[in-house]
């Protein structure tokens, strides 16, 4: 019995002090870039989203659909995508493209780690970092 009461304890101060959800139930929501961190063609760059006037938006269904908005100057696209959390990995799929994303979170922020060829810029060492807050 004290041996029971011992796990059970344990148990609940582990379930007590996990602070993350798991990725794929924590992505559920509107996220907001605020931030991207790049390297092209062996340049640093970090650019703040509402200096550039760019607005990128996604929003994750629990269902397993989402939409992005992006906004530049005026200029508005909205498209829909399916998508599945696993692990670390977000895969989105659009149409007949699958891109695979590693994204990491700490509390209300998610960081999404690109290669250059998903922005189009070709297999140049291309990286980027896009930080976002949940709305």
């Amino acid at each position: 019995m004290k041996k029971f009461f011992i796990l059970t304890a344990l148990l609940a101060v582990f379930g007590l002090t996990s602070c993350e959800k798991e990725p794929s139930k924590a992505i559920v929501g509107t996220w907001e870039a605020v931030k991207m961190e790049a390297t092209i063609a062996g340049i640093d760059m970090t650019m703040d989203m509402s200096e550039w006037k760019m607005k990128m938006e996604f929003t994750f269904n629990a269902d397993g659909t989402g939409s992005m908005l992006l906004e530049t100057e005026g200029n508005s696209e909205k498209s829909t995508f399916e998508y599945t959390v696993n692990g670390n990995l977000l895969s989105l799929v659009e149409g007949d493209e699958t891109s695979g994303i590693p994204i990491s979170f700490d509390k209300k922020t998610m960081v999404a780690e690109m290669s250059g060829e998903i922005f189009g810029l070709g297999d140049n060492g291309a990286k980027v970092k896009v930080y976002f807050e949940k709305k």
